[in-house]
């Protein structure tokens, strides 16, 4: 399913171990590799229709501090067209010796709003610095004779900020997982919390009358709706900030639903709001603002599945019947 949900930007890594101990015709070792290929993916966010990424280098220490390095020559590509489950694909089948890996990265190039990572919004074209220049991924084990496959997981909505005129992408908001232990989330909501919400708080009046409805995804360590916190970098203490947040969109058809992709298997809990317009991703705008979560979706299963990437359907309230379309609208 392709949806338009705001990032979550992610990152898709694959890595296929091949090789085997042994020495060339030469009598020479020959080391043990690993091939590695690399997508990327998001979630992206609501006013946000371009979101420009240029790739310098893939980056990577082994366990003896060798730094390896893969050039991906200014890669130049829009991350808002490889949402949810979509992912692009960076680099294919590279070759690396097993082992253990850390301090593994993606480096960009800083945006000025003219050349390199840039956003448009409805303003115009505006530059995009990443947080150090990086985006950054998990330690992995690079095994022979295995497939390893990870995904980083950026979400726009808790990671994206514009400031004086100029886009941050800070590291808040992603996350690695491997791929044979994750699953993805396929939201169905009730339309009448939809009217309801929209109903109850028309008096905030949002920008250009128009709603921003949100999911916000929480550790099981939530079990209700007073333990739920808007975006923030600090919160109240009896609240915890959300693992991941989505936008809620229509289909072709008006149902409602949303999407969020890569997500680690476990329990979690999903929380609703229509006041995403409201919510700051650096303050707390519960204790100090006028947001209020407005529903407790209850708690959920991810599971992985044989292979890892199942799909899991949550029905926020009554759902929608079942039908949670797919594409962009």
């Amino acid at each position: 399913m392709k949806t338009t949900s705001a990032l979550l930007v992610s990152s898709f890594l694959l890595f296929s171990a091949c090789g085997s101990d042994g020495t060339d015709p030469k009598n020479e070792p020959v080391l043990s590799t690993g091939q590695l290929s690399l997508g990327i993916s998001d979630s992206p966010m609501t006013g946000v229709s371009h979101l420009g990424l240029v790739l310098n280098e893939l980056i990577m220490t082994d366990a003896a501090g060798v730094i390896h390095k893969h050039d991906l020559q200014g890669m130049t590509f829009n991350l808002l067209d490889f949402q949810g489950m979509d992912s692009h694909s960076v680099i294919s089948g590279i070759e690396f010796p097993e082992g253990n890996y850390h301090d593994v990265y993606i480096t960009t190039r800083q945006g000025d709003g003219n050349q390199s990572c840039y956003v448009e919004d409805g303003q115009g074209r505006h530059g995009l610095h990443v947080t150090d220049g990086r985006l950054p991924v998990m330690d992995f084990d690079l095994v022979q004779g295995q497939h390893l496959s990870l995904t980083m997981e950026i979400d726009l909505y808790r990671g994206l900020s514009y400031h004086q005129g100029q886009y941050q992408l800070n590291h808040e908001g992603m996350w690695s997982v491997d791929n044979r232990y994750m699953g993805h989330l396929i939201g169905e909501v009730d339309p009448q919390w939809i009217a309801d919400c929209e109903s109850t708080y028309s008096s905030t009046d949002p920008i250009g009358g128009q709603f921003t409805h949100l999911a916000y995804l929480y550790p099981n360590t939530v079990t209700g709706i007073t333990q739920m916190a808007d975006m923030a970098t600090m919160t109240a203490p009896e609240r915890t900030t959300p693992s991941a947040v989505s936008p809620m969109m229509q289909d072709i058809d008006g149902n409602w639903h949303f999407a969020m992709g890569y997500l680690p298997a476990g329990e979690y809990r999903v929380g609703y709001s229509c006041l995403g317009h409201l919510d700051d991703p650096i303050t707390d705008d519960i204790s100090n603002g006028t947001f209020v979560m407005f529903k407790d979706s209850g708690s959920i299963t991810i599971e992985t599945g044989s292979q890892g990437g199942q799909e899991t359907v949550h029905q926020c309230g009554n759902g929608n019947g079942g039908h949670h379309g797919g594409g962009h609208h």
